[in-house]
């Protein structure tokens, strides 16, 4: 695989369980998938922009500040759809994989806002790029088939409590895209993930610290829950002014896992904008290990099951 990043896990890059937050390996997978583009010669200037439309991530191993990451990759497959790459993070001390993932690229006209045509002459020099997935960044737990897309804002409204529990996962949040949100022609920015704008904003007004809770449990044990696996599909980009609704829910639940969905729709026209599905686990903080599931968080999780909806 090519070398294409280098980077050192910065302080501000940590999260409320101590170690490196996931908004950070994305943003280094996308590095990845631009110099890979780079590689391929398409030129991103020429009134055009880079949009991932399906992402799948495994993440293997935390990491902490002032670690050396080296992230590599390579394109699985190339056509006019789009490119499909395997990027890799890798702790650059031990050469541990700390996170994996497979994703599809395409190009975007910047004054359309609609999918281009790959061009074939980066078609050609993907030859020299080429990757295969290796077991270590198979899906364990997520299926990369299509997900339901046959949901409402009616029927989510009906399913999905209006308040949030057990650490942004089950319940409902409303997002009002603003000025700050937008570019130039008042499309929500690219890098800005409309599956986490209301997450986003939580943190502009309030200045928490990114992830997910700290649970202390009736024994004192601190445990969170990490992410393990997930896929981020995205259909459409909203505009200034429309208001949007997440939804989130626990799908299945294991002794020590969670396999949870969420739903972002324009309130205003209904129209689904993207799909999330995410594995997360449950980690004694201090001990750093996986855990069975507290009873009583795993009481408030299966209250609001909606395994139908998987």
């Amino acid at each position: 695989m090519l070398l294409l990043h280098e980077s050192t896990v910065l302080p501000a890059e940590i999260d409320t369980l101590g170690h490196m937050n996931v908004r950070y390996y994305m943003e280094r997978m996308d590095r990845a998938n631009v110099a890979l583009m780079t590689r391929l010669g398409v030129n991103t200037d020429a009134g055009v922009f880079l949009r991932r439309t399906d992402t799948y991530s495994r993440f293997r191993r935390e990491q902490f500040e002032g670690a050396a990451l080296h992230t590599l990759g390579g394109v699985l497959d190339v056509s006019e759809n789009g490119m499909r790459s395997f990027v890799e993070i890798r702790n650059a001390t031990d050469n541990e994989v700390a996170a994996s993932f497979v994703a599809v690229t395409r190009i975007i006209d910047a004054n359309s806002r609609q999918p281009r045509p790959f061009p074939v002459a980066a078609v050609r020099e993907s030859e020299g790029c080429r990757v295969t997935i290796p077991p270590h960044g198979q899906p364990r737990s997520i299926s990369l088939d299509p997900p339901r897309t046959d949901v409402s804002v009616a029927d989510l409204d009906r399913r999905i409590p209006d308040s949030e529990t057990t650490g942004m996962i089950s319940g409902r949040r409303e997002a009002l895209v603003e000025q700050e949100d937008v570019d130039a022609e008042g499309w929500l920015r690219e890098d800005i993930d409309v599956m986490f704008l209301p997450f986003l904003r939580a943190v502009r007004a309030g200045g928490a610290p990114p992830g997910p809770p700290v649970f202390r449990t009736a024994d004192g044990r601190r445990v969170g829950w990490a992410v393990m696996e997930s896929r981020n599909l995205a259909y459409a980009r909203p505009r200034l002014g429309e208001r949007l609704v997440h939804y989130s829910a626990d799908l299945a639940l294991a002794e020590k896992s969670r396999l949870s969905r969420r739903w972002a729709l324009s309130r205003d026209t209904g129209q689904l904008l993207g799909i999330s599905d995410t594995v997360g686990i449950c980690i004694d903080l201090d001990a750093r290990r996986a855990v069975d599931w507290p009873e009583e968080i795993r009481r408030l999780i299966e209250a609001n099951l909606q395994s139908d909806l998987a």
